[in-house]
């Protein structure tokens, strides 16, 4: 839990006396009158940012979807006529809580990018890092910010930590596969990579760095995509090739251990710490729930008696449904889409769109999405119509 995320917790846990963090956030989803917009209009704007941190950025807000959602843009709205000037770090905890949930305004995050164009020169090659991963969920690629996080980054890459690399080089290698970022630039970054590699002689493992390392092996390799370990071989024609050797040993360790955890895990791994090798894992303290849309996917599938396995492991992902052992349904809630302050929907998540390439692939699956928002306004026979014309 991040420091100003424990911060709003504790602090709304004495507002509310309700200690448990989860329960904290089901019961004030709860308080629908608490957070209608006259009410919230009554409130400082201390309060609408603790609302705003705590609903944007806790784990539970991915079991409370289209509520979760819902409650924070209420706040954001609220927040919005009442803005005032910030520091850096409540506005990327700010942001941090739109990219979350995906929710844009065009206001508001011009302003935190222009504070962070005057500010730039202070913050840290991380910082910078986590602000760049914020609007790359957004659907944003602010080339002018890329380029100095570029530069400085290159600057101070003895600096840069591997996990901090791993982070970039995933958002950067999907921006590239997207035609959004120059070769060039990746080969810069793989090169400087390659050397952080061969340099390092500890290194540590988490779930997170781990799923974003295979994501990035995909994006720099497709051709490795769903390949057993003895036949991995890039390209003679992938310009990234002559990289791939040192690259793919991290390669086997990153995908044994995603393999190895359940969903509901989360491990760290130490490699080569003090000559010994050390595996942390622990059960995540968000259990994953059905939301509304799986669960009624779920229901349906069982009562057409399709074969069905929910949160089933393909490739690197756990796939919402794989029915029949051949078709890949994926429950699209509203926190899969950018949308405006009026509900608008601009585009899907880029995460998204990168998990179905790579599922796509592996050339075994056909990969289909349901998407709430389409879902919704269906009679229950259409539900069932539709499902059989995917699967069938």
């Amino acid at each position: 839990m991040s420091r100003a995320l424990a911060f709003s917790k504790n602090y709304l846990s004495k507002k509310f006396n309700i200690k448990q963090s989860n329960e904290l956030y089901r019961q004030l989803l709860q308080k629908n009158q608490l957070f209608q917009a006259d009410q919230l209009q009554k409130i400082s704007t201390d309060d609408l940012i603790h609302y705003i941190i705590f609903f944007g950025t806790h784990p539970e807000r991915r079991n409370q979807g289209e509520k979760a959602k819902k409650i924070t843009l209420e706040c954001l709205k609220q927040y919005k006529k009442k803005m005032i000037k910030n520091s850096y770090e409540i506005n990327s905890q700010i942001l941090l809580s739109l990219s979350n949930v995906l929710l844009y305004d065009e206001q508001m995050v011009q302003e935190i990018i222009q504070q962070v164009d005057n500010e730039k020169e202070t913050l840290s090659v991380k910082d910078m890092i986590k602000f760049q991963h914020c609007l790359y969920k957004l659907n944003i690629h602010n080339e002018k910010l890329s380029n100095y996080v570029l530069q400085k980054f290159l600057k101070q890459k003895e600096q840069v930590d591997y996990l901090e690399y791993i982070h970039d080089l995933h958002i950067r290698s999907n921006l590239f596969r997207l035609g959004l970022l120059d070769e060039q630039i990746m080969l810069t970054l793989v090169q400087g990579f390659q050397t952080k590699l061969n340099s390092t002689q500890n290194f540590h493992y988490t779930s997170k760095s781990c799923f974003q390392y295979c994501q990035l092996m995909y994006n720099l390799y497709p051709e490795i995509i769903d390949k057993q370990f003895l036949d991995l071989k890039p390209s003679d024609q992938n310009i990234f090739a002559p990289y791939f050797q040192d690259m793919v040993k991290d390669y086997f360790i990153s995908k044994q251990l995603v393999d190895r955890k359940k969903f509901y895990q989360s491990f760290e791994y130490y490699l080569n710490c003090q000559n010994l090798n050390i595996l942390k894992v622990k059960e995540d303290a968000i259990y994953r729930t059905l939301t509304q849309l799986e669960q009624n996917v779920q229901d349906l599938l069982n009562n057409l008696k399709y074969q069905n396995e929910r949160a089933c492991r393909v490739l690197i992902y756990d796939v919402d449904y794989l029915v029949n052992d051949k078709i890949i349904l994926t429950c699209n809630d509203p926190v899969h889409f950018i949308e405006d302050f009026d509900g608008k929907i601009l585009t899907i998540n880029p995460n998204h769109i990168m998990q179905s390439r790579h599922l796509n692939g592996t050339k075994k699956y056909k990969v289909y999405d349901v998407n709430y928002h389409e879902w919704i306004d269906l009679t229950e026979q259409q539900k069932i119509d539709k499902l059989k014309s995917l699967i069938e």
